[in-house]
């Protein structure tokens, strides 16, 4: 019986020594666990913390709702999340960096990056082609030594300036190897405030460089060239006015803004043809763009300061192109009075002569055909004929000897004039000796002071007193005193030959020395040139004296003569 005992005591021995084992693997297997626990724990409360959650209690990994609730599997999802929203972000970024990158590579502009010591930090593709060269890297190297070339002063450096100031900066017209550059510095700054990099970008600017010089090169030729133009236009004696397509005034010398009294200067913008002042200047241009005409020709009136009317003949040029056709015209007012004058006076003459001319020369061929008849005519018939064709002849002679005087006073040919003392009464009484006959209708009266002495051409004088006597008989045909009387004043004499005839208006007056001009030149006018008077005019000017003519209609006329006196 004590056998089994035994046994029995061994196996409770051996037990207790197996159990002794399972307790301290088990202790071993709680701490090892709890060691894990901790760890993650400790990961968990630091991912929670992360992400905005509270961290777990020691108490929460008991409970059982954890593992429904699953915070692990949370924040698995929350990192995933996070990775693809980085992924999205990190491509972003790479575009980014690309798209600027090759911005930075191919803008037309140079730019540099510089850090805070000068040294080059990166530049693009353009940096290197203009400033650097293909086969130099100056990356991490000087800007001064690499890019400038220890060529630009401190003072115009734009690093220096960028440094310095902590400001963007502009410097224009930067000169390097043969090319002009406008220069932008602008400074980057790091979160303190420091700065921490210059970036500098450099605008080649030669070829508009190059346009601006040419440009104001042509600009400037351009400027000479108006200038010449302007000066040509102001010297021109006539005006000329040039005008557009559509009726602008585009250009008017002085003379023309001085003639039509419209200043380019004074509009702002360029006013059009219906501004000039003169109505049928205005329709003149406005149908030069009807007209098959490449020149326009027509005289116009205009009105001097005066009142005096001046003629000037408008030639304008039409200005026509292939393809647009009518362009405008350049207008030239030429003045013509003085020829118009001409012209008349040449139609004056021409009728004049003829009228003076044919009178005479009909009487002369009428009395020498009836001489030349076969008929028998008595001695006293034939002497009134000759005395006829004598006096007619002699008529014919007197215009002549006018158109002759007229012409050797004007050109100065044989006018030998020589002034000595001459006693104005014998001078007098020595031409109206020839009108007493002549002039049975008259009264001579001299009213003159003897002797009165004047200094004058002594046959000068005498043509002079018979051509004013002459037309005071003339245009007195009824007859009437003519009066010459004479006063002495301040060195001069003045010689006065007054009639009592048809007297003159102030207009008739103004052109009484205007060659062929007669106040009436009618067929049943009075005969006469319109010689008398200029004869008389450029001789008495030709002896440094003066002619003056006061007249009333219907009450005669009075032509005064001033000669130097002769002081006793």
């Amino acid at each position: 019986m004590s056998q089994p005992r035994q046994n029995h005591s061994a196996i409770n021995l051996d037990e207790k020594c197996e159990l002794e084992l399972l307790r301290e693997e088990n202790a071993r297997l709680q701490a090892s666990n709890s060691e894990l626990y901790g760890y993650i724990r400790h990961k968990v409360d630091d991912l929670l913390s992360i992400i905005g959650t509270k961290t777990l209690k020691p108490e929460d990994f008991d409970d059982l709702g954890l593992v429904e609730f699953d915070p692990l599997g949370i924040i698995s999802n929350a990192f995933e999340h996070v990775l693809k929203n980085l992924r999205a972000t990190n491509q972003k970024l790479h575009f980014a960096h690309d798209e600027i990158q090759t911005v930075f590579d191919t803008v037309g502009a140079a730019i540099l990056v510089l850090n805070p010591q000068g040294c080059v930090v990166s530049y693009n593709q353009k940096t290197q082609d203009l400033l650097i060269g293909r086969d130099v890297d100056v990356t991490g190297k000087s800007c001064q030594e690499y890019i400038c070339r220890n060529q630009t002063p401190d003072e115009r450096c734009m690093f220096k300036k960028v440094s310095s100031k902590g400001r963007e900066q502009h410097f224009n017209n930067w000169d390097f190897n043969g090319n002009s550059y406008n220069v932008v510095g602008r400074p980057m700054f790091d979160e303190t405030g420091q700065l921490s990099h210059v970036v500098m970008s450099y605008s080649d600017v030669s070829a508009r460089r190059n346009a601006e010089t040419a440009m104001f090169l042509a600009l400037t030729e351009t400027q000479e060239v108006n200038a010449k133009l302007h000066g040509i236009l102001n010297s021109v004696a006539d005006s000329v006015l040039v005008t557009d397509a559509t009726g602008q005034i585009v250009l008017m010398n002085r003379r023309a803004e001085e003639l039509l009294g419209l200043c380019l200067a004074d509009k702002r913008a360029q006013p059009q043809i219906d501004l000039l002042p003169h109505q049928e200047l205005v329709d003149f241009l406005r149908m030069a763009p009807a007209q098959s005409q490449d020149l326009l020709v027509k005289d116009f009136s205009f009105s001097g300061a005066s009142g005096q009317e001046h003629i000037h003949q408008a030639r304008a040029t039409v200005i026509n192109t292939t393809k647009t056709g009518f362009k405008g015209c350049i207008t030239i007012l030429h003045e013509v009075t003085q020829e118009r004058e001409i012209d008349r006076m040449k139609s004056d003459f021409i009728s004049t002569a003829a009228h003076e001319l044919r009178t005479p020369l009909t009487t002369i061929l009428g009395y020498a055909d009836l001489l030349l008849m076969e008929e028998e005519w008595s001695p006293v018939e034939q002497r009134n004929y000759l005395e006829l064709i004598q006096s007619k002849a002699e008529r014919l002679g007197d215009i002549v000897g006018d158109l002759l005087d007229i012409s050797r006073i004007e050109s100065g040919e044989g006018l030998d004039l020589e002034a000595k003392p001459c006693d104005l009464v014998l001078f007098c009484k020595e031409v109206l000796q020839g009108f007493h006959l002549q002039a049975a209708a008259h009264e001579f009266v001299i009213d003159i002071v003897s002797p009165t002495m004047i200094l004058a051409d002594r046959f000068a004088f005498l043509q002079i007193l018979e051509n004013v006597i002459s037309n005071a008989v003339k245009y007195s045909p009824q007859g009437g005193i003519i009066k010459l009387s004479a006063v002495e004043k301040d060195g001069l004499c003045q010689l006065s030959v007054a009639d009592q005839g048809l007297g003159m208006t102030s207009d008739q007056m103004e052109r009484a020395f205007d060659k062929f001009y007669r106040a009436d030149a009618t067929n049943t006018a009075i005969s006469g040139t319109g010689l008398g008077l200029t004869i008389v005019n450029l001789l008495v000017e030709a002896q440094h004296g003066l002619v003056h003519i006061a007249s009333v209609p219907g009450q005669g006329t009075t032509v005064t003569l001033t000669f130097p006196s002769v002081c006793d």
